[in-house]
């Protein structure tokens, strides 16, 4: 081989090494920042571990929407047997000369609903005192649909010729009637009435004594009536 031949290949050499030596430190820093980007991924990781872990902290104070929530659930419903009475009396007019008087009983089953309407509850608090305003609780009563069926009638005979029909607006008005009258009777029933007040405020006292547990407050409960107001 010349020498010629020999002095390039030693120049090839010499060239190749000095680019592995300039590689080198690139490497370097490249494997350096992969490094020093892993904790910075780790901590948030850990961050975001802490920020899932922190637990649900209680209001500090009762809350008036929380109690209203929680008087959505007080309902005392009773079931009672009804008879809804009517009488139908015979038309005016040319037109009803010979009608009769008709009676008619409607026998069914419905259920009464005491609940408290959520919107009329109020809440005052002055430190450690808290006072509790309650509505009157208010009475729904429905019909129980499948009370209600051909054999529910009892109805008085009509003329042969003349005739005073029981149609269907007149049950619907005696059933009306015979609900609203005992809408009356569940309100004057003091003890259906107190059952209910006294869920609500078992279940508003419970509330917020986990409250005054949680913050070391020993919280004195109030209770008023919103229609007497005491």
């Amino acid at each position: 081989m010349t020498r010629s031949h020999h002095k390039q290949r030693i120049s090839c050499l010499g060239i190749l090494a000095l680019l592995l030596i300039g590689l080198l430190p690139a490497c370097g820093k490249n494997a350096s920042r992969t490094q020093n980007a892993a904790p910075a991924n780790s901590a948030n990781s850990t961050n975001s571990a802490q920020t899932a872990a922190q637990p649900v902290v209680p209001a500090a104070t009762p809350e008036l929407g929380r109690i209203r929530q929680i008087c959505e659930l007080v309902t005392v419903e009773c079931t009672y047997h009804n008879v809804a009475k009517s009488t139908k009396s015979p038309g005016i007019g040319l037109e009803h000369i010979g009608e009769t008087e008709r009676v008619f009983w409607i026998e069914y089953t419905a259920t009464a609903e005491i609940s408290y309407d959520v919107s009329k509850i109020q809440m005052d608090i002055d430190g450690s005192e808290v006072t509790i305003t309650l509505p009157r609780p208010k009475v729904t009563c429905k019909v129980n649909p499948d009370s209600w069926n051909e054999n529910s009638y009892v109805i008085s005979q009509d003329q042969m010729i003349q005739k005073n029909p029981i149609t269907a607006d007149d049950q619907t008005k005696a059933i009306n009637l015979a609900q609203a009258e005992m809408i009356l009777q569940i309100r004057g029933n003091s003890s259906l009435l107190n059952t209910a007040r006294l869920q609500a405020q078992e279940l508003i006292k419970n509330y917020i004594d986990q409250i005054g547990e949680f913050t070391g407050v020993q919280y004195h409960i109030t209770w008023k009536d919103a229609e007497s107001g005491s």
